[in-house]
């Protein structure tokens, strides 16, 4: 499992847990895949800053 799954599964528990709707953690995911350059090498890495920056 690559690092930005990772991220994802984990941003979705941490919201579940905080009671949000499904909208919400799907607007949470959709940030981060949005604020993620999947075109290079160093994604995981610009997924943990974006996650970072989302909290």
């Amino acid at each position: 499992m690559s690092d930005l799954e990772k991220l994802v599964r984990r941003r979705m528990q941490e919201e579940y847990a905080k009671g949000a709707s499904a909208e919400e953690i799907t607007k949470v995911v959709r940030d981060i895949f949005n604020s993620t350059d999947l075109s290079d090498n160093e994604s995981d890495a610009v997924a943990a800053r974006a996650a970072a920056d989302h909290e």
